[in-house]
């Protein structure tokens, strides 16, 4: 799981900086990433860039104090990434816990050979809890219901976190029903290792309803500092992490950060952070055509003049959204170019007029030339599900790139 092919190796195909998308709206010509030895018989990539994943966990630990830890949120197949390469990565980089969703993805990293605290997001069935002892994976309390399973299984069940609902109304335990909760937790020798909560407006700074949700979290903060003073208290979420230091507590849960992507555009000021993906595929076909030709299904696009189209082997089975082919760009040989017509399901279609481009040419569809965040505001979504939904069928090499 995640495995994918691991090649360390620095690149000196690019020196565009993380950031220079920015620059490159203006469909200038910028400098070409040229296709790599081991990526020459694949019709469509994703290079993960595991230096980026450590410098970015770095980049957020120097806003931490030295107490504070860090949980790297490595869930969905660390957002697509490939779990355990970034396990790994940001282990080294000084992560101190692991975040997954479910009990599988837990179990999925052990397997792979990760021994370090893991703490499973999500509620578990009876059933399993005893696995997630067997796998010396902590897990959270996120419901009254989870509660009383804990409590009937006590004396067989793993370290526990309580999650408090301060605003989010999606799973934990009111802030009011913490201090009972732990006494008859404690009562029954149950190892209370944590309480946290999911801040829901993070991403726009100085929002009234962070502060909302840190009163509603105080009854549960206080109850767990007077009955289990050395218990993790952990808040912040990247956004938090970024730019609330009041919310840092005991530990941050680092996720989209970690990856190179800022929670909202407003915090790119805040941090150094470099996107660890890139989305690769081929040119397949080109076709000379005259004006008035139709484009893909429904023939929605049709060629103004005499052009290029130029097709992509890559498509929303391979996790480019649909959406995104009403605006979308992607990049070959460093010039932008739109798409045309709709993303097929296997393949995209682009309009490259008259500049020169052949079979085997190398596109990007996101990564640093043209940003995740991009793709998702042309697909009028957020760049967590552009990340996400990069397809299994779409192979990740990992490099160690050095960043100019």
């Amino acid at each position: 799981m995640g495995e994918g092919i691991i090649i360390k190796r620095k690149r000196a195909d690019t020196k565009m900086r993380p950031r220079d998308h920015v620059a490159a709206r203006s469909r200038e010509a910028i400098t070409p990433l040229a296709p790599s030895a081991e990526t020459t018989t694949l019709r469509a990539w994703a290079e993960v860039d595991l230096a980026a994943i450590a410098r970015n966990i770095q980049a957020v630990r120097r806003l931490l104090s030295r107490s504070c830890r860090l949980m790297a949120v490595v869930k969905a197949d660390a957002y697509g990434h490939g779990v355990v390469p970034v396990c790994r990565a940001a282990l080294a980089a000084d992560a101190a816990w692991l975040g997954v969703a479910t009990l599988g993805e837990g179990v999925a990293l052990r397997l792979g050979e990760i021994s370090a605290p893991i703490l499973v997001l999500g509620g578990l069935t009876a059933g399993e809890v005893a696995d997630a002892t067997a796998h010396g994976l902590s897990i959270s309390i996120t419901s009254q219901e989870m509660a009383e399973i804990v409590l009937r299984h006590a004396g067989a069940v793993p370290p526990v976190h309580l999650k408090v609902d301060t605003g989010m109304t999606r799973l934990g335990l009111f802030p009011e029903d913490v201090p009972v909760l732990l006494d008859r937790l404690t009562a029954k020798g149950v190892p209370v290792e944590g309480c946290y909560t999911q801040l829901a407006c993070a991403d726009e700074p100085d929002h009234v309803m962070t502060q909302e949700q840190l009163v509603r979290f105080r009854p549960a903060l206080e109850a767990i500092r007077a009955r289990v003073p050395r218990a993790l208290i952990h808040v912040a979420n990247s956004a938090g992490a970024l730019t609330s230091p009041h919310t840092h507590f005991d530990m941050v849960r680092v996720g989209l950060a970690m990856y190179g992507l800022y929670p909202s555009p407003q915090m790119a000021s805040l941090g150094s952070l470099h996107p660890a993906m890139r989305l690769y595929s081929r040119v397949v076909r080109t076709a000379r055509v005259g004006p008035g030709t139709a484009v893909s299904y429904g023939a929605a696009y049709r060629t103004k003049t005499s052009t290029t189209i130029a097709t992509i082997a890559c498509g929303y089975a391979d996790g480019y959204p649909r959406l995104a082919g009403e605006r979308g760009e992607v990049l070959i040989r460093g010039r932008r170019h739109r798409i045309a017509g709709r993303v097929c399901m296997d393949h995209l279609m682009v309009d490259v007029g008259d500049h020169s481009v052949e079979a085997g040419d190398v596109a990007q569809l996101f990564g640093d030339a043209i940003s995740a965040d991009e793709v998702a505001a042309w697909a009028q979504t957020i760049s967590y599900e552009i990340l996400c939904g990069v397809g299994l069928r779409v192979p990740r090499i990992y490099v160690h790139n050095g960043v100019s």
